[in-house]
């Protein structure tokens, strides 16, 4: 079943990497169906040093956000941090607008992403933690 995105939409990416629950984060800015742009931050492994990837040029909003650890939430750099700081840098500045915290949507889409896993099932949600 193919997953369906509304135009404009933003989305937080959630992906299994398959062992002790944990997910690798990133965002999913939905154009037309089915295309869109991932915006993420990855690294090699056994490194520290972080890079930004997206399939955008570099001089859009998200490229900006730091590549260091959290100053807002304090903790270490990783993808999950990036998208934390990333949602809080565009609901600060006027691109999206969270009513609930982000400590609070971060809970749900783990919680969203773990009852996928252990289904074995893909889906797409609207946050309660902002509006549209």
């Amino acid at each position: 079943m193919a997953l369906t995105f509304e135009a404009n939409g933003l989305y937080l990416l959630l992906s299994d990497r398959g062992d002790n629950y944990t997910f690798h984060w990133g965002l999913y800015l939905a154009k037309s169906q089915p295309e869109g742009e991932v915006f993420h931050i990855v690294n090699a492994q056994n490194s520290t040093e972080w890079i930004y990837e997206s399939q955008t040029s570099k001089t859009d909003r998200l490229s900006q956000i730091p590549l260091e650890d959290s100053t807002y939430f304090n903790e270490k750099i990783t993808c999950r941090v990036w998208v934390k700081e990333a949602l809080y840098a565009l609901d600060d500045e006027g691109y999206i607008k969270l009513t609930t915290s982000i400590g609070e949507i971060e809970q749900e889409a783990k919680t969203q992403a773990m009852l996928n896993r252990n289904l074995g099932r893909k889906t797409t949600s609207k946050s309660r933690g902002s509006q549209a």
